[in-house]
């Protein structure tokens, strides 16, 4: 990909996000006895980015709490118990995002419509999940129920500061366990020391964290055929293990992607640090998938800025929503073609 433009959000359905269709009302003598009439008919369905906008303002006036520590980093700056005080209550609110997209969706786009979010939806067969330890680092291993022999290491979001708590179990887990099952790709999710807290320096928490990061992906290498197990369409070799990471996981990888270790890279609305980051990605095939109206989290045009240069395998879409909150089929339709790209690995 070397064009500058950026592509049109992707949609549900992949119409233009604008696209306004009108329903055609249907004289009730055609229609056969009794049969209802839609209460719609010969009104204009809502377009696409109208329906996020419906969704947005009412997330925003029924859970305004939750909708500003959704769109803004408030954790910026503040250190100290303050500090930690706000992690708590940013893990419960986070957790509670994914039941609340679909709930806020019922109500206002339909409830006789599909609003389950892909940790719902993409969850019926699998995957078995597990406690792990790899490298000295805790996590679950998700394996699928039709595994290709390919194997991730998952890295959640949450700047740094909070999002291995109650928002790791209910909102990143689920994101990554629809991944693995949609792809067939086995998962190693990691819970790493966040760098927001600890003895020493900023610096030397970070370098703790990339460090510890390393050294349990190299240990996912050295043991992906036994964490994959039996019954994989391909075998599990070292050179089939990569990354998925969310908003500031993709940072505390920093060490694996300057070795060049990881095989490929899916980044999810990855956030890119204002200077000393400066990946080499060329050979490694890099699908980066973020929100189209991100808010919060890194400007999408900084974010190809970022990997254009760094990479001759990139894959870029943007997809119609907020940080977080979208549309539930638009984040079916993110998670189903990220697991397809994935299933190629």
């Amino acid at each position: 990909m070397t064009e500058q433009q950026r592509p049109t959000p992707i949609t549900a359905t992949g119409i233009d996000p604008d696209h306004v269709e009108h329903l055609e009302a249907t004289d009730p003598a055609d229609l056969p006895k009794g049969h209802p009439v839609d209460a719609m008919a010969g009104h204009d369905k809502l377009s696409p980015r109208q329906q996020l906008t419906q969704l947005l303002d009412y997330f925003e006036d029924s859970y305004p709490e939750i909708f500003r520590s959704l769109t803004t980093d408030e954790g910026a700056g503040v250190t100290g118990d303050e500090l930690t005080e706000l992690k708590d209550a940013t893990e419960r609110m986070w957790a509670r995002v994914p039941d609340l997209i679909t709930h806020c969706s019922l109500l206002v786009l339909g409830a006789g419509l599909d609003q389950s979010m892909p940790g719902v939806a993409f969850l019926k067969t699998g995957p078995d999940a597990s406690p792990v330890t790899v490298g000295g680092l805790t996590g679950t291993l998700l394996r699928p129920s039709e595994p290709t022999g390919a194997v991730a290491v998952s890295l959640h979001g949450g700047p740094g500061w909070f999002g291995d708590a109650e928002s790791h179990d209910q909102l990143w887990l689920p994101l990554f366990a629809a991944l693995a099952e949609k792809s067939g790709v086995t998962v190693v999710d990691l819970l790493y020391p966040l760098p927001g807290y600890g003895e020493g320096t900023v610096e030397e928490r970070t370098q703790l964290m990339e460090d510890t990061v390393a050294a349990a992906f190299a240990e996912v290498v050295g043991g992906a055929a036994e964490l994959v197990g039996e019954g994989a369409a391909k075998p599990a070799t070292a050179d089939r293990v990569g990354l998925i990471t969310f908003g500031s996981g993709f940072t505390a990888a920093k060490k694996v992607l300057d070795s060049r270790a990881e095989k490929f890279l899916l980044a999810m609305t990855p956030r890119i640090p204002a200077d000393g980051f400066d990946p080499d990605l060329h050979g490694v095939p890099t699908l980066v998938s973020l929100a189209s109206e991100d808010s919060r989290g890194t400007a999408a045009e900084t974010v190809r800025e970022f990997f254009l240069p760094r990479t001759d395998d990139l894959e870029y879409r943007e997809y119609l929503s907020e940080h977080l909150i979208g549309v539930p089929d638009v984040w079916r339709r993110r998670v189903a073609d990220d697991a397809e790209w994935l299933a190629r690995q």
